[in-house]
């Protein structure tokens, strides 16, 4: 019988660290879905012997290389280095590791550059997995990312050998504007948590990093609107929108019902799940949130501004998306609010979902 071949993957995320060891310096500003849906994915595939699983952070004090959980993670560039120095250290570890296929996840012009050298001079193969619904269109991404990453990110686009998407919604999005069809749809994973029975859900939640994509604004307006419930908001301010940030916070700080925390452990975040009634996704444009999935997971109801992946909200009735729709937006959370039924209901179908 002809033995299998172990593929040998590298996944580069370089911030990704602080998931493989919370106790490293702190990162978190930056730890967003593509870290935790690479870092899930890596370990998850680390568990079957066929795959010989690489990844590659930056430096964050650790050794050059450590295994954890069956994944070898190499150290690479310092963020206080230049650009050029970053690039080479980058460009080392990566012929070192040798792997048969390189997995990026993040719109970034530094991830262009690395693809450009996998294929040009390593002549290895390339898996992008598209981190959210903004890099469907030049526009979009120029939005959220710049100039300079939107006017990269499509080299990354043609010449990589394998395109994922998050759902058959942005697979069709990403075919129309970039005019190359995705290859696969994967979704995201998500640990199942245990299921807390004993605690009261009390609260509203809202999490996720300040960045003017998720619209935290809104959040905080419809705090303001309900003055007797209690809100909660776990969001890190992030070094791309630092003013905009502290601004957020500061308006958060202001609204008597609203609790503000900047940050929450990864192993922490479903003691707030649990404790929320209605979990409220404000965003403008998202992929599959990783916090709603999580929020489903934790039987939790979500309300969507304005992400709908899929059409997940009127096929499996895990909550309710506004569409774009202000009014309809604070309809919506009074029907959650004043029915418990309905929202357990829902909440229920999540977590079945």
């Amino acid at each position: 019988m002809e033995k299998e071949i172990t593929k040998k993957l590298c996944f580069v995320q370089p911030r990704a660290y602080y998931l493989f060891n919370p106790k490293a310096d702190n990162f978190a500003d930056k730890i967003g879905g593509a870290q935790k849906q690479s870092y899930l994915y890596s370990i998850e595939l680390a568990k079957h012997k066929k795959f010989d699983v690489h990844f590659i952070t930056a430096n964050f004090g650790q050794s050059d290389l450590e295994v954890i959980d069956n994944v070898k993670v190499w150290k690479s560039f310092n963020f206080q280095d230049n650009i050029l120095k970053k690039t080479l250290d980058l460009f080392q570890i990566l012929k070192k590791i040798d792997a048969n296929i390189c997995i990026f996840r993040s719109a970034d012009i530094g991830v262009a550059i690395a693809i450009f050298y996998i294929k040009l001079f390593l002549r290895k193969k390339v898996l992008y997995m598209i981190a959210g619904d903004a890099e469907v269109s030049f526009k979009q991404l120029k939005q959220k990312s710049g100039f300079l990453t939107a006017l990269a990110m499509p080299f990354v686009y043609k010449y990589a050998d394998f395109i994922s998407a998050q759902s058959q919604t942005q697979s069709a999005l990403f075919a129309k504007y970039r005019k190359r069809k995705p290859d696969i749809v994967l979704r995201n994973i998500i640990n199942l948590p245990e299921t807390a029975q004993n605690k009261k859900k009390q609260e509203i939640l809202w999490m996720g990093r300040l960045d003017k994509i998720k619209n935290p604004e809104l959040f905080i307006e419809l705090a303001k609107k309900y003055p007797n419930e209690q809100f909660v908001m776990i969001a890190p301010i992030v070094q791309d929108f630092v003013e905009y940030g502290e601004n957020i916070k500061n308006k958060a700080a202001q609204t008597d019902n609203l609790k503000y925390i900047d940050y929450v452990l990864p192993n922490k975040t479903d003691e707030y799940y649990q404790k929320a009634k209605i979990y409220v996704i404000s965003s403008f444009s998202e992929g599959f949130s990783n916090t709603m999935a999580e929020a489903m997971a934790n039987n939790v109801p979500v309300l969507s501004y304005n992400v709908n992946p899929d059409n997940i909200f009127d096929r499996y009735k895990i909550g309710y998306c506004a569409e774009g729709n202000k009014d309809k937006f604070f309809e919506q959370f009074e029907s959650l609010l004043n029915n418990h039924w309905l929202s357990e209901k829902l909440g229920n179908n999540g977590r079945i979902y």
